[in-house]
């Protein structure tokens, strides 16, 4: 009876050893990053998306591209028929 208690708590005591020294592995293995940092380059997706519309976007005095849309009465309008004027564009959906 002394013999066999003896080899269960010779097993406990083992399989708890190696049950923490596979978690310490574990730590090791995962970088760790700041909430929001992306895997590669330290460049977030929201700074990535930043980065992009900045680019694409039309520089102070470019002229803008020629846009075309609708009124709310549900009238064609182009950006070209508004030259000359001020306005106030204002982009959505009226739905």
């Amino acid at each position: 009876m002394k013999q066999s208690l003896v080899v269960l708590l010779a097993g406990l005591l083992g399989s708890t050893g190696v049950l923490a020294q596979d978690s310490r592995r574990d730590d090791r293995a995962r970088p760790t990053r700041k909430p929001g940092e992306s895997r590669q380059g330290g460049e977030s997706a929201r700074e990535r998306m930043i980065r992009r519309f900045d680019a694409a976007s039309p520089r102070l005095g470019e002229p803008l591209p020629d846009v075309s849309g609708f009124t709310a009465d549900g009238e064609p309008l182009s950006l070209r028929a508004l030259k000359g004027d001020y306005k106030v564009l204002v982009f959505g959906c009226l739905t």
